[in-house]
């Protein structure tokens, strides 16, 4: 018997795993709205300068799909490919992790708001990118498989990448 649910478990553990063989059937667009300036109210001299961002996630298969991502703080699930740009957190209550579908064509549209604080480091990468940390519904099905993943970084290597922004072009 422990045999067996060792065998059970390590299934699991292998099934919720983002493999690289990943082909996605999701775009990720991102959108400009707004780019302006403001001082950090922790810092009154940090000069920083502020991205309202609209993120599409779009299902560009002729199938429906289901993903997870969080009902609220969805910048759990995306990251962003360079050092000096951060997701402000608006927070959010009752935030979990839900398993969002999506029909052929449909997308889910999530407005945020990056940060990007002058004078750090890695300013000379000139391509934002938005990746969205891809967690499919048919290989996990619990929160505790979703958390599994989206807690432990080395798991995180089906990253669907959006469309580059020119943000440090923006004056």
């Amino acid at each position: 018997m422990k045999k067996y649910l060792l065998i059970l478990s390590l299934l699991s553990v292998i099934s919720c795993t983002n493999r690289h063989d990943f082909k996605p059937l999701i775009e990720i667009n991102a959108n400009l709205t707004r780019a302006y300036d403001t001082i950090d109210f922790v810092n009154d001299t940090l000069k920083t300068r502020l991205f309202d961002i609209e993120l599409s996630v779009i299902n560009k298969s002729n199938k429906p799909t289901s993903l997870w991502l969080m009902t609220c703080s969805r910048e759990d699930n995306f990251i962003i490919n360079n050092d000096y740009n951060y997701f402000r957190n608006p927070g959010c209550d009752s935030n979990v992790p839900l398993i969002y579908h999506l029909k052929p064509n449909d997308r889910l549209i999530w407005n945020t708001t990056i940060i990007k604080y002058y004078n750090t480091r890695y300013q000379f990468v000139n391509i934002t990118r938005f990746g969205l940390i891809y967690i499919d519904s048919l290989q996990c099905k619990t929160i505790n498989d979703y958390n599994n993943i989206i807690g432990d970084k080395s798991k995180q290597n089906r990253i669907i990448w959006s469309n580059p922004l020119y943000l440090n072009d923006l004056k």
